[in-house]
């Protein structure tokens, strides 16, 4: 404390975590499990929430069902104090507990604590219980092969708010729920961890996926069920596509509006432009060709264009 008043940039919050990620398998069209190793230093802020983003392949749902587990997660510990050295294993199972079309929900629960670290951290005043929540969990599947999202928060029983007593190594693990894209390329993982003040630190990781199709040359916006036409057939496949589970092969083909996103808003733009006397979709429409303002949306595959 008399440091800190002494010397005020000494007591800059700090916050400067190690990242890396790791694939089962990265071969185009397959699903993957992955891995995260992350290190949260002594004496620096711990992590209060974590978003991993993966801007191409999707996640899988299907046959999920609350009480699955669909990962795990383990924080070694190891402090020496004065009168003894703790040293062990918190280890948690990642539990579905609600399935939707495009998300699901999910809890990291304690399911064991090894070696002496129950009694060694009840001695610094730290409560930790088989059955606590450790960290909730919500995975978002984006639009067709445009990606998907894991957005991971504390749910506080981990001793990781504020400045840290002690390292913290953790490992986060899944099955194979990320399927890779089918057109090959360059899956990129960028991993965003916020600190509990506020303070961020973003990774970005690059895999090089194996195999693959080239994707086509074009695509006609708007031409959402690709029969080479554009009326109120393509509004009503976009609107299945939105709300009824459908597929897709060709996500940039349904954003009618050239906004970068996939949502009911192209739909509206359809109708208006069909009926409502609006502007046509932007390029290219009504011919095959590239897109002019190209962003994260996939074409794996326009079956009228080359």
């Amino acid at each position: 404390m008399l440091a800190c008043l002494a010397i005020p940039a000494l007591c800059v919050a700090q916050f400067n975590p190690t990242l890396s990620t790791s694939f089962d398998n990265l071969e185009a069209g397959q699903p993957s499990g992955f891995t995260q190793e992350g290190f949260f230093a002594e004496g620096q802020e711990g992590p209060s929430s974590m978003l991993i983003q993966f801007d191409r392949g999707s996640f899988d749902f299907s046959g999920y069902a609350p009480g699955d587990v669909v990962g795990g997660l383990v924080v070694e510990v190891f402090v020496q104090v004065i009168v003894l050295t703790i040293s062990g294993d918190i280890i948690a199972s990642v539990q579905v507990t609600s399935v939707g079309t495009n998300t699901m929900q999910a809890i990291a629960v304690i399911t064991d604590i090894t070696g002496n670290v129950p009694s060694g951290l009840a001695l610094l005043g730290i409560d930790l219980n088989i059955g606590d929540t450790a960290f909730n969990v919500l995975f978002t599947d984006l639009p067709g092969d445009s990606g998907a999202t894991m957005d991971i928060t504390d749910a506080g029983t981990l001793p990781l708010s504020g400045n840290l007593d002690f390292d913290v190594p953790l490992t986060w693990s899944t099955p194979a729920i990320l399927t890779h894209s089918p057109s090959g390329g360059d899956l990129t993982v960028n991993s965003i961890i916020t600190s509990t003040t506020g303070i961020v630190a973003s990774f970005n990781e690059v895999f090089p996926l194996n195999g693959g199709s080239n994707p086509p040359a074009g695509f006609n916006r708007g031409d959402t069920n690709q029969d080479g036409g554009f009326d109120i057939a393509d509004a009503i496949f976009l609107l299945n596509f939105l709300f009824n589970n459908g597929s897709v092969s060709c996500v940039v083909a349904c954003d009618a509006n050239d906004d970068n996103g996939v949502d009911i808003a192209d739909a509206v733009y359809c109708l208006i432009a069909l009926f409502g006397n609006g502007a046509l979709p932007p390029a290219p429409h009504g011919v095959c060709g590239e897109d002019p303002t190209p962003g994260a949306l996939s074409c794996i595959d326009f079956s009228n264009c080359p």
